[in-house]
């Protein structure tokens, strides 16, 4: 499952988490290099009583006072260098400068904290040496800083979230994320990129229709068509997770090959949820209404572009290959007299439901090398929140710091009364089924060998594996390095994916 509410124990460090629906990128998953052990106590800087470290702490006050005076009278819209210079004030250990600027209704690290977690961490990175590119991002909540840094040891990724209240509702850092390249495959003149509005009620996300190049040169000749859909969690159009965009790369792959692809921003990833919201949140509003709307969307689009609407594929990632059944349904009701999908491409669909991937993830990339004492604590809160789901006591007003991810108790409520595997295995449109091998978001044995099992003799289903494909469907082992680095989609699966569309 893609990094849904990036989690805590996957971070290098992470200082504050600001929740379920208020997080610029998702708590679960997110995959760093190497796993951090805290550094042992010999490591640590001279005790406070020490007359040095109360000098050294003394001389450090005095360099940052112009600092703390600047940050004190800056505008409080002018995100940018109020990010940087709270971090001036961090390297300078000026914690208390730093935290003022904090939303404590939030935010709830005090000085003390984050002068521990600032020491460990820079006992890891070693010296400061520069700050190599600051980038801002608009998201539900306000404004994401991320401030690229390089130090001795290794680069970080300094992110400071702010409302629109120009507080700041988070602040952590962690190993600096790959860069972005494109496929091999392919190259943008592949494709003819318009920009497009997917309308869901009083909602607009934004959307990317990429036609063919050669579509100019065929005007009698109509496309098939895939939608690109997400897995949870606030993704953007191109399912960006650090050096991947994985819909990127099939936008690109697939255009080569004549298929042209609707691609569009989550809601939650542009709109923050109110608590009125967040009281009956499901995946209805997270995933099914919106796709909906894009299908009717591409429908509407093809009285003025080529498009088949009598090939229209949905490429679904694990949560909405999951609710697929739901979102033909919503698509049927809202247009009956429409050509149907014409088959679903499910990738890397999960068999056990959501809360129960939860337990096999931690245990494969933290318990299998020995547990931390914080980690023990950390599996055993997540044995905790598994058990909250399936209590009978789970109702509405179930919090949702005892919840998996922080996702509210209506999404699992919603969740408990929808069997997938019995949807799905009663879907008759053709379905595509792929796995990695190597995928341990969505473990191979666990999943994809029950569902070859329970869909075994159905002609309108087929199915492929890939020996050394992980979760992002590029090729590693799916160890936390291969989530770090770059990467694309293997050209293997944008074939296989192209050939079956083309059949249809």
């Amino acid at each position: 499952m893609d990094y849904f509410f990036r989690s805590l124990w996957l971070r290098s460090v992470l200082l504050c988490l600001i929740g379920a629906f208020c997080s610029s990128e998702h708590v679960f998953a997110q995959k760093t290099t190497s796993k951090k052990r805290p550094p042992s106590a010999t490591s640590l800087p001279t005790p406070p009583n020490s007359v040095s470290y109360v000098q050294r702490k003394d001389s450090l006050t005095k360099i940052a006072k112009p600092d703390v005076e600047r940050l004190a009278t800056m505008p409080p819209q002018d995100h940018k260098e109020r990010a940087l210079a709270m971090f001036t004030l961090l390297r300078l250990e000026q914690y208390e400068a730093i935290v003022k600027n904090f939303d404590t209704t939030v935010v709830t690290t005090k000085a003390p904290q984050l002068d521990m977690l600032w020491v460990r961490a820079r006992n890891v990175v070693g010296e400061f040496r520069a700050v190599k590119e600051v980038s801002s991002e608009r998201v539900a909540i306000g404004e994401v800083i991320t401030i690229e840094t390089q130090f001795q040891n290794s680069d970080l990724d300094i992110t400071f979230s702010f409302s629109d209240k120009h507080k700041v509702i988070g602040f952590a850092y962690n190993q600096a994320k790959a860069k972005y390249a494109l496929p091999t495959y392919a190259a943008p003149e592949d494709i003819e990129e318009q920009t497009v509005t997917v309308k869901t009620g009083k909602y607009e996300m934004p959307g990317v229709l990429a036609l063919p190049a050669r579509a100019k040169q065929s005007p009698s000749q109509r496309f098939p068509v895939v939608l690109l859909l997400h897995d949870q969690g606030p993704q953007d159009k191109d399912r960006t997770d650090g050096g991947y965009k994985l819909n990127k790369d099939f936008a690109l792959g697939l255009g080569k090959q004549g298929i042209v692809t609707l691609r569009y921003d989550k809601r939650i990833r542009l709109y923050q949820l109110s608590a009125e919201d967040v009281e009956h949140y499901t995946t209805k509003e997270e995933t099914i209404a919106d796709a909906a709307s894009a299908l009717g969307l591409i429908r509407s689009l093809a009285t003025t572009l080529p498009l088949d609407t009598t090939k229209i594929i949905i490429v679904a990632p694990s949560l909405a290959a999951m609710m697929l059944p739901k979102i033909l349904r919503m698509d049927s009701l809202a247009h009956p007299r429409a050509p149907r999908v014409a088959g679903a491409v499910m990738m890397a669909l999960n068999y056990l439901k959501l809360h129960e991937l939860m337990m096999p993830r931690f245990d494969y990339f933290f318990a299998k090398d020995g547990l931390t004492t914080d980690e023990v604590k950390q599996q055993e809160s997540i044995k905790r929140r598994l058990e909250t789901v399936e209590s009978t006591k789970l109702s509405l007003k179930t919090s949702v710091y005892d919840l998996p991810y922080g996702i509210p108790p209506s999404y699992w409520m919603d969740l408990r009364s929808y069997n997938h595997v019995e949807a799905i295995s009663n879907l008759t449109l053709p379905m595509l089924l792929l796995y990695g091998q190597q995928d341990h978001d969505i473990e191979f044995e666990a999943n994809a060998l029950p569902w070859k099992e329970k869909l075994v003799g159905k002609s309108s289903v087929e199915w492929k594996a890939y020996p050394n494909l992980f979760h992002f469907f590029a090729t590693g082992n799916g160890s936390l390095r291969d989530y770090a680095r770059q990467g694309n989609v293997d050209a293997e699966v944008v074939n296989d994916i192209a050939q079956w569309i083309q059949k249809r």
